[in-house]
């Protein structure tokens, strides 16, 4: 291996056996993010000084972020799927077509089922909402549409297909917390939801090959190692910046401009975070064979 070749690839059935460990840990993560957030008083106020937060320069952002919202409708997630599964078809990649419509279809009904039949949100005394808003559907949606799009993406341009994706649902993310629509618990829920579901159909379909049946080229596995250490150095550094907002939030009281503003930043963080290491995984997941 030479100085700028990508890391090889792990065996094929190594990458089917951490495919099916990240969507358990991905969704043993969506509950532990709605029993903290949702159901402890430390959660919810650390929520609640975040929520108070997004208000903050609204009247700026909102236009934008409404705009960003408004795309998201059920005409546009079937016209997703039709079109990632013709992709996927003119591949001839009939597996990848079926495992399209599950994650977008998947993922979508457990978002509905988790927020409106299975979650539900305590009365602690901390904040005025009444019904659980958990996971934000918006975000499923975008975050699906982003998976439907690596899923049907050919192997060397998946590294490109997973930032155009994260830069969408990451932004319909936000857009939801700047409209005052949803919580960050909401958003880094559904991201992890469509996580699940991501990282499931890729430990069936495994990475694939080119359509012309050969490896991918080097470029597109450098791009691709490239990426992935992209998503890793951001991620982590979101992480950590979350970290410290969340300590903070739970010690102080949120009254104040800047304590609401520190905990915005830290939850929309978070959310960077979340998207970017998802990404990184599901990534890593489908890189191109050598």
């Amino acid at each position: 291996m030479t100085k700028t070749d990508a890391p090889s690839a792990p065996p094929l059935v190594a990458r089917r056996a951490a495919g099916v460990l990240l969507a358990a840990l991905a969704a043993a993560a969506v509950v532990g993010v709605w029993w903290f957030f949702v159901t402890t008083p430390t959660g919810q106020r650390i929520d609640e000084i975040a929520y108070l937060g997004s208000r903050i320069g609204r009247s700026r952002l909102d236009e934008g972020a409404q705009s960003v919202l408004d795309v998201v409708s059920v005409p546009f997630l079937a016209l997703t799927i039709l079109v990632a599964g013709a992709v996927a078809l003119l591949r001839r990649r009939v597996m990848v077509a079926v495992a399209v419509a599950a994650v977008v279809g998947g993922a979508n009904v457990t978002t509905q089922l988790l927020k409106y039949s299975i979650f539900d949100r305590p009365q602690l005394g901390i904040s005025e909402a009444t019904m659980n808003s958990l996971p934000s559907g918006h975000t499923t949606v975008a975050a699906a549409v982003a998976g439907a799009a690596l899923l049907a993406t050919p192997p060397r341009w998946r590294w490109l297909a997973t930032l155009v994706g994260l830069a969408y649902a990451g932004g319909t993310g936000l857009s939801t917390m700047i409209g005052g629509w949803h919580r960050a618990s909401d958003v880094v829920a559904a991201l992890l939801v469509v996580s699940a579901w991501v990282f499931l159909a890729l430990a069936v379909v495994g990475p694939g090959t080119d359509d012309s049946g050969r490896a991918a080229p080097a470029w597109s596995r450098r791009a691709d190692a490239l990426t992935r250490t992209l998503l890793a150095v951001v991620g982590l550094a979101g992480a950590l910046a979350a970290l410290v907002a969340m300590v903070v939030a739970s010690q102080v009281g949120g009254d104040s401009r800047a304590e609401q503003l520190l905990a915005y930043g830290g939850a929309s963080a978070g959310v960077v975070a979340v998207a970017c290491l998802s990404g990184y995984a599901a990534l890593a997941l489908g890189a191109p064979r050598r």
